[in-house]
């Protein structure tokens, strides 16, 4: 894999966790502004990390913090097939 490859499947990545976690802190019915407080982050971190033009990078303890919350494991919210992704969506 080149690195403008895993550039870009390093950002496909990025954005499937966020969409996860965008699902997931829907479906339990908490605002960002709850889910930054539950995790003793910003309501603005929780919204640029949402947002399409926001950051779209997050540490390893945030992201653990945010799958207690929404009572996930690790393992849901960075599940990635990179063989299946290569293919599909890292070459676009």
């Amino acid at each position: 894999m080149d690195y403008q490859e895993r550039k870009l499947c390093e950002q496909y990545f990025k954005k499937l966790v966020i969409k996860r976690i965008r699902k997931l802190r829907i479906s339990h019915g908490l605002t960002q502004a709850q889910l930054a407080e539950a995790i003793d982050v910003s309501h603005e971190y929780i919204r640029s990390l949402e947002s399409e033009k926001g950051k779209n990078s997050f540490s390893a303890f945030t992201i653990w913090r945010i799958s207690k919350v929404l009572n996930v494991s690790l393992d849901y919210l960075l599940d990635f097939d990179l063989e299946k992704i290569r293919k599909k969506q890292c070459r676009e």
